[in-house]
């Protein structure tokens, strides 16, 4: 009877720890996180980008969420309705996200410098500070994600997003310098556009197969693309359609973030 009795304690113990797994303890087949990484969202002639309204139009109809990164120059002047739209896209469930102040670069010396790879840290920093300003002070929003234009950056970005605590997402972080901000590394092979600006869904397939049992997957696209020829925004639908079937979860950087804190990761 001792041994039956110790052998049904062992079992009951056993049944306990399984049940007290935590959710996050997921096997490798669990379906990735996907982040559309939407860029280069700024004022054209006091509109909207045509690209931009229909891609919006679309993922709203799918109940997808997306993210916008912004061009922070385009809320220097003020225009109610732009502001108001961009108020609305975060109502939606969008996330707007710090997509530079002016997205520039020049050539000095025959060396290009860009917005952040070349500038010095000085030239960094304002640019970080006053889109980040900009957004607060013109919408009410605080940017909480960057990715930089052409996403091209250095040590001085990571040096000078240091001093904005604010922002706690960095995507597609390229230089090795240290950063206390939470990375979402970018996945070359998979991807919305192949070349940049021209959607392919036969090449996100592929990548997706290759790296799906990755925990999150962000893919760059540009809307103001693709307009001129209708066929790049019927393949970015038909790619968003694609991740739907495979069941991905689209989130937004800073909730992915979030998430991960919630969960001690």
């Amino acid at each position: 009877m001792l041994r039956i009795n110790i052998a049904l304690a062992a079992l009951l113990l056993l049944l306990t720890q399984a049940c007290s797994i935590p959710p996050k303890a997921k096997g490798p087949n669990s379906k990735p996180f996907v982040v559309l990484k939407l860029d280069d969202l700024w004022q054209e002639d006091g509109l909207v980008h045509a690209g931009w309204q229909q891609v919006v139009d679309f993922l709203n109809k799918e109940k997808v969420t997306g993210t916008i990164g912004l061009v922070c120059e385009s809320l220097e002047k003020d225009d109610p309705a732009y502001f108001d739209w961009i108020r609305q896209r975060q109502q939606e469930g969008y996330e707007i996200w710090h997509h530079g102040y002016c997205h520039c670069r020049s050539t000095v010396e025959g060396v290009e410098i860009r917005e952040f790879r070349g500038a010095d840290y000085a030239a960094q920093m304002k640019h970080l500070k006053n889109a980040q300003d900009l957004a607060s002070e013109k919408l009410g929003i605080t940017l909480r994600s960057f990715g930089a234009p052409y996403n091209s950056t250095d040590e001085f970005t990571a040096q000078a997003l240091a001093q904005i605590p604010d922002i706690k997402v960095w995507m597609y972080k390229e230089t090795q310098a240290p950063t206390d901000k939470f990375v979402i590394q970018r996945i070359a092979e998979v991807n919305i556009e192949y070349p940049v600006h021209i959607p392919d869904l036969e090449k996100l397939k592929a990548g997706y197969e290759q790296f799906k049992d990755e925990p999150i997957l962000v893919i760059q696209g540009h809307p103001r693309s693709w307009v001129e020829e209708p066929k790049r925004f019927e393949t970015f639908k038909q790619i968003v359609h694609f991740l739907k079937a495979e069941g991905v979860r689209f989130t937004t950087p800073y909730a992915y973030y979030q998430l991960q804190q919630a969960s001690g990761q």
